[in-house]
């Protein structure tokens, strides 16, 4: 009952409103453009007449449940509203004497019953505590968004209309108004053409009215049982749009097929890298002889072998040998530190690992077989240069690579030969020839699209063309290389194009070469770049736990959403919401991934394997011989009206920099475990220092231990002891306190953008002194966004990183006219080294080779 002060005082009833509605965010529902800052009032409406049989059912549900037909329909309204913005917390405006009230309900009820019953509590309620809605907004929302109604952004109206937006302000999203006179229901929707096209109207519409042909039907359904979609669209979600092409039988292994690609074309050139040409007899061979010397050592089915070599023809002999022995290769990349390369090998206890002299020292050898390809060269060439005889099947495992894990510690993820060869028949159809002739190879091994770039090219009969670590780090040298081989296909994520795209230019090149893209979301902008530069544009998107690639799509045009695709052959895609029911087209859910790609799960890891992978929701439509499992991305995601997908972003706290998809969790646990830091938090933001626009990086706010002052150096050189490259933040905020929400969970919207100055820097600043310094300051404050560089300055300090370094190295080449190897940035990485260094070279006429 309404207290009686608080019914007939005016402050008493503001101040019900301003704890009734406290928290309460907008409510984003997924439009097809984005939300301009002012929007104009333009709508446009869509008329829907309820069936009779249906209107009387409702009507007769409504006696049942006590409540009037509108708080029927207003209930159903809101129910929808929730589905389609993934939000349990919705609130409406609707008129209540003669006012426009903010009608806010808990969507968590058990049945549609107990929600009528709620959203009636919830009018009868502003009945009795009327404000008027001026007063409200002026309490509540001291300074409105223009692109935002005030307080609700779907309206519910009868019709006699009322409660219409205040004038002067931003039109609502939606407004739902219905007409009854007891013969006939209709129900008008009103939606903002800045934000809806009318089909998306129409499809909301559509699913209000299979929503109430369900009410009727069921009135005592639980919430979770009553669905939005109808027949024909569960069918085109469920059948047409989620399955892709019927997959090959992957009747042979990866090792088989290269061995008859070697028996086809013996002479035929398989790699090449700088002047060393391996033809497909010579690589099977010595793949061949290194398996039988493995075999030797007890490599199996399902035992792990881990792989450490440095970018060159031995590291494809190896992950080839590593197949055909019958073993699963651990790729282990020498420029990782040494702690993580322990890790791995621990993790999965291998037995056997195969180098090379030279990184023997960064090896934890304790326990297991060192193979070094070079100085046990002869020991191995004395093995059989025949193929070993298979003893693997398709669920054997065939590889094992690490992801960032979010307590901390890295995860293995343990990929299937089925899956591998599946992949690879897949992207054939994706590819055929000549696509896959001549493909770069440039991609860390322990990257899974690294699988494409050695793999494919070898089962079709093409050509890899590798580049060595310093060519992969610059792109004039990768350019190079594609235009000296007539390159077909080059494979990177959208962060690496970038610069590689500049260097391709326009000159004269092959103009059949492939631009495959993956790894991160692929920005409208750079599509539209790569497609003025005459390619043909290829966007890829899969996690590690489903091999590679899930999901393709060829990029033609740019102008809308860049979409992740659909299906490749073999594959199953699913978006769902949080009760895993499929979503409607257009409307936000989780990926779930099916099909033969499903990673047999987490090496060790059984309780997170299970959490991740489950059970198949919709196991009548999974295709034959696929996994009775589906992996949950975590990634949202939304069906677009011609059937691809669009990437919306994560669900939880991973992210993905420059393909690299990291669990922040991993790298606040790094830092938390230094003796300086208290708390902290990271984020990715795009407004870092010596960023691109559109290009995400890692950002650390620390609040200092007590007594402490951390430096930013040293902090760097903390994560890198433990952490991979591309997971030391980019940037180091230092604070007094995270901020914090009124849950007292960290506010990661209030964290203040890196601006650019030189707190936590250990070096005192000493004025650039000579005009070669000068240069170097200058170009590093404008790459970096610094406020001021000193000559004593470190570039990884300031927050340079790999991806930085490069496109400095570009801007110092055209300053000082001469090439620049971006080695240089990591080996002179003052201004003072620098400068010296850049002196030097330009009186010696260059730098040396390395």
């Amino acid at each position: 009952m309404t207290d009686t002060a608080e019914a007939t005082d005016p402050a008493a009833r503001l101040e019900w409103w301003r704890t009734e509605l406290a928290g309460l965010d907008p409510l984003e529902l997924p439009a097809d453009r984005p939300r301009p800052s002012v929007r104009e009032p333009g709508t446009a409406r869509r008329t829907h007449t309820v069936p009779a049989a249906t209107a009387d059912a409702l009507r007769k549900a409504a006696a049942g449940y006590g409540a009037p037909l509108p708080v029927v329909l207003l209930a159903a309204y809101q129910l929808l509203l929730g589905r389609w913005s993934r939000r349990q917390d919705v609130a409406v405006g609707t008129p209540v004497a003669e006012e426009l009230a903010v009608i806010r309900t808990d969507l968590a009820a058990a049945t549609f019953g107990d929600l009528v019953d709620r959203v009636g509590a919830a009018l009868r309620g502003a009945q009795d505590r009327g404000v008027p809605f001026q007063q409200l907004v002026t309490a509540l929302v001291p300074e409105p968004d223009s692109g935002h109604h005030p307080l609700v952004q779907a309206l519910f109206t009868g019709p006699e209309g009322g409660g219409a937006p205040l004038a002067g302000t931003c039109p609502p999203d939606l407004q739902l108004t219905h007409e009854d006179d007891g013969t006939g229901l209709r129900l008008h929707l009103d939606h903002s053409t800045a934000l809806f096209d009318a089909a998306t109207a129409e499809r909301f519409a559509g699913n209000l009215l299979t929503l109430l042909t369900a009410v009727a039907g069921h009135p005592g359904s639980a919430l979770g049982d009553l669905d939005l979609l109808d027949g024909a669209e569960r069918r085109l979600l469920l059948t047409e749009w989620s399955a892709g092409p019927a997959a090959r039988p992957a009747d042979r292994q990866v090792a088989e097929l290269v061995a008859e690609q070697a028996g086809r074309t013996p002479e035929a050139v398989a790699v090449v890298f700088g002047d060393e040409e391996v033809t497909y007899g010579g690589l099977n061979a010595r793949a061949n002889r290194l398996a039988h010397h493995l075999r030797s050592l007890g490599v199996a089915p399902d035992v792990p072998v881990g792989v450490c070599l440095e970018r060159g023809p031995e590291l494809i002999v190896a992950l080839l040998a590593v197949l055909k022995a019958g073993g699963a290769y651990v790729p282990l990349d020498p420029e990782h530190p040494v702690d993580r390369l322990g890790f791995v090998l621990r993790d999965t206890a291998a037995p056997v690992v195969v180098t090379q002299e030279t990184l023997r020292g960064r090896l934890a050898a304790e326990g297991r077989a060192l193979v070094t390809v070079d100085t046990d060269r002869e020991a191995i060439a004395t093995a059989d240069a025949a193929d070993p005889a298979s003893t693997t099947g398709p669920d054997d495992l065939a590889y094992v690579l690490y992801t960032s894990g979010s307590t901390g510690t890295p995860k293995g993820v343990a990929i299937t030969l089925g899956s591998l060869t599946g992949l690879l028949l897949g992207m054939r159809e994706v590819f055929p020839a000549p696509a896959s002739d001549r493909v770069l190879f440039t991609t860390s091994a322990t990257f899974d699209i690294a699988n494409v770039e050695v793999f494919l090219p070898l089962v079709t009969g093409g050509r890899i063309i590798g580049a060595d670590r310093e060519q992969v780090h610059t792109p004039g040298a990768l350019a190079a290389l594609v235009d000296r081989h007539d390159v077909t296909l080059v494979q990177a994520t959208p962060s690496a194009w970038r610069p590689l795209l500049d260097a391709l230019g326009d000159r004269p090149g092959p103009r059949d070469l492939t631009v495959f893209t993956a790894g991160e979301a692929l920005p409208a902008d750079l599509a539209a770049k790569m497609l003025r530069a005459g390619r043909r544009v290829v966007n890829g998107y899969g996690p590690t736990e489903t091999t590679v690639y899930a999901t393709v799509a060829e990029i033609r045009d740019a102008a809308g959403p860049v979409p992740i695709g659909r299906p490749t052959p073999g594959t199953e895609a699913y978006v769902v919401d949080e009760a895993d029911r499929p979503v409607p087209v257009g409307v936000p859910g989780e990926l779930l991934i099916g099909g033969r790609g499903v990673a047999r799960g987490y090496l060790g890891r059984p309780e997170l394997t299970g959490e991740r992978f489950t059970a198949h929701p919709f196991p009548g439509h999974a295709a034959d011989g696929a996994s009775a499992r589906v992996y949950r991305t975590g990634d949202l995601v939304r069906w677009l009206p011609d059937g691809n997908l669009e990437f919306l972003g994560r669900l939880d706290h991973q992210v993905k920099v420059r393909g690299f998809r990291i669990e922040l969790g991993e790298i606040e646990s790094a830092l938390l475990a230094h003796a300086d830091v208290d708390a902290c938090v990271v984020t990715v933001r795009e407004d870092v220092p010596g960023g691109v626009p559109g290009e995400k990086a890692l950002v650390a706010y620390c609040v200092p231990a007590k007594g402490r002052t951390p430096g930013v150096g040293a902090l760097r050189d903390w994560c890198g002891r433990g952490l991979p490259g591309y997971m030391v933040p980019g940037a180091f905020v230092f604070l007094d306190r995270l901020p914090l929400t009124t849950s007292g969970k960290t506010d990661r919207t209030a964290l203040p953008a890196p601006d650019g100055e030189r707190t936590g820097l250990e070096a005192e600043f000493v004025a650039p002194r000579t005009p070669a310094e000068r240069a170097v300051a200058r170009v590093w404050a404008d790459a970096l966004w610094a406020d001021e560089v000193g000559a004593h300055d470190d570039f990884f300090e300031l927050g340079g990183d790999s991806l930085t370094a490069t496109r400095t190295a570009l801007r110092l080449q055209e300053e000082f006219g001469l090439e620049i190897p971006v080695r240089v940035l990591f080996t002179c990485s003052t201004v003072e080294t620098l400068a010296k260094a850049l002196t030097t070279a330009r009186r010696a006429g260059g730098f040396p080779a390395a």
